[in-house]
């Protein structure tokens, strides 16, 4: 995590934190609140925080995938916790992998998977209300 400030802080850098959500691990409310404040408080509210889907594996091969519920409470929490991106991963056709303008919640960037399907910005701004929406990487 220092490593997220340093690059951010020290060098300008931009930076994107992604969670991969594990089903009795770390998807409780506190602990999704507390990583999204972390992001908000430490690298900005607009840092996106991807939450992702998890997928059984070897040693976790036992626990069920991530529910879209619950990377739906996570990218609400997210939200509320002041991000103005957080989407969802591993669930190709979401529309939690979008981006949508921060003040007039319209479609800025439209995904499929990593294929972009449509794009309304103007520059670094939003294509239909005019508000900046920071360094947006398309």
């Amino acid at each position: 995590l220092e490593a997220a400030i340093r690059a951010k802080k020290k060098w300008n850098m931009h930076v994107e934190c992604i969670t991969n959500i594990i089903p009795t691990m770390n998807d409780d409310d506190k602990q999704l609140k507390d990583i999204a404040s972390w992001i908000r408080t430490e690298l900005g509210e607009n840092t996106p925080w991807h939450v992702t889907r998890f997928m059984p594996y070897l040693e976790y091969r036992n626990l069920p995938a991530t529910s879209l519920k619950t990377l739906e409470k996570a990218r609400k929490l997210g939200y509320e916790a002041g991000l103005r991106y957080v989407y969802t991963g591993n669930v190709p056709g979401d529309p939690g992998e979008n981006t949508y303008c921060h003040k007039c919640k319209k479609l800025l960037i439209e995904r499929m998977g990593y294929h972009i399907k449509q794009e309304n910005l103007d520059g670094n701004r939003c294509g239909f209300c005019g508000t900046p929406v920071g360094d947006l990487i398309v």
